[in-house]
């Protein structure tokens, strides 16, 4: 099967659905099937032979200039129809996506489309006015899109749910993102490996250590995190807080902390190499995170294969994924995050047993292969027709 995967988000960038992505393509093409991916050209990017890279423009928006977009032309359709695609999968509603629904209109090809992003979530990145208007016409286009597919499928019933509110009447298959969990087990690394990790950023041997893994911007509540961080290491010099990732607004949150006075005990690594993600997961002792703007929250998954149990604030993404006085703990209350990380602080009895049963969290259906699995079925099912 010729599969052909288009995305405006692609490496050099660094985002979910990048390795959304490239974790699909690999998997499929170790199933023996020849994969395409289509997607937007970068200065940074490096030649691959399986993947198409058409001009695009930066996006102008503080946030996401990473980003590329272009136009849909008869000349890219026609050299999508070189391609003898016999399957179109869309991860993006804009450039890459319009490109891959008039190609497949125009060649008779059959269309999956998965919905990565919750786009009413990221309105302040384009205006700080019209919200309303623009919110309501970002969940129309979203529903638009995906009712131009063949087959769709979102990662979380979260996500399934909302498109329920934005009228979307058709079938639909809820099929997570896969991981590779082996890459993140802690048992697969030698404890020196991390303990000299920890050295390096200045932490202590015995300091407890609070991890926040993600893009550092407005929409993952690191402000509210940062805010309830101080209240809980007041009287602990012991606790300190590791923000791993870039964006837009890490030097803000890097300045709110110095404001709160609690600029040494926070520690901000800035963009990390993907190769080293898995470390920074080890050093940690809790995996905490504000943020319910997570479509589906591949880093809760990373946290827990990596033996490190959540404290995090709840979301629908979390359903099957969290077991209270198991694997950790949500709430709904910011508020309610300090008396909960004093519960497992004190009681090193709970805290030993639900990092004990944190790994065990991660059953197969999060692993890359079932990912790849769930998708085929979805391909062969559509050509079958």
């Amino acid at each position: 099967m010729r599969i052909g995967l288009f995305s405006d988000a692609f490496y050099p960038i660094i985002s979910g659905v990048t390795i959304s992505v490239a974790t699909l393509s690999k998997e499929l093409t170790k199933l023996g099937h020849d994969v395409i991916i289509i997607t937007n050209g970068h200065e940074l990017a490096t030649f691959s032979e399986n993947i198409v890279r058409f001009e695009g423009t930066r996006l102008p928006m503080k946030g996401l200039r990473d980003f590329r977009i272009g136009k849909v032309t008869n000349k890219k359709v026609n050299k999508i129809g070189t391609l003898n695609l016999d399957i179109i999968h869309c991860h993006t509603e804009f450039t890459m996506g319009r490109l891959g629904r008039k190609a497949a209109k125009r060649f008779n090809i059959p269309v999956v489309h998965t919905y990565h992003t919750m786009y009413e979530d990221y309105i302040h990145f384009i205006t700080k006015v019209f919200k309303s208007p623009l919110t309501f016409l970002s969940k129309w286009y979203s529903k638009s899109f995906a009712d131009s597919a063949d087959e769709v499928i979102f990662p979380t019933m979260k996500v399934k749910n909302a498109f329920d509110g934005y009228g979307y009447e058709k079938s639909s298959h809820i099929i997570p993102t896969g991981i590779y969990l082996d890459k993140f087990r802690r048992q697969n690394y030698k404890k020196a490996y991390y303990n000299e990790a920890r050295k390096k950023l200045g932490i202590k041997e015995n300091d407890f250590v609070l991890l926040f893994l993600g893009r550092m911007s407005r929409e993952k509540s690191v402000e509210a995190l940062l805010k309830e961080f101080k209240k809980i290491s007041k009287s602990r010099d012991d606790v300190k807080l590791l923000l791993v990732g870039g964006g837009p607004d890490l030097n803000f949150f890097k300045d709110f902390a110095g404001e709160l006075g609690i600029s040494n005990k926070v520690i901000c690594t800035g963009m990390v190499p993907p190769f080293d993600v898995a470390l920074y997961y080890h050093v940690a002792d809790l995996f905490v995170n504000f943020s319910v703007t997570e479509t589906q929250g591949l880093t809760y998954i990373e946290a827990l294969a990596s033996g490190v149990p959540l404290l995090v604030k709840y979301d629908d993404n979390l359903d099957g994924v969290i077991k209270a006085g198991e694997n950790g703990y949500s709430f709904t209350d910011d508020l309610d995050f300090g008396p909960l990380f004093n519960k497992l602080y004190n009681d090193k009895e709970l805290f030993n047993k639900i990092t004990k049963n944190s790994s065990k969290a991660c059953i197969e259906r999060f692993s890359a292969e079932n990912y790849a699995l769930n998708v085929l079925d979805i391909y062969n099912g559509l050509l079958n027709k």
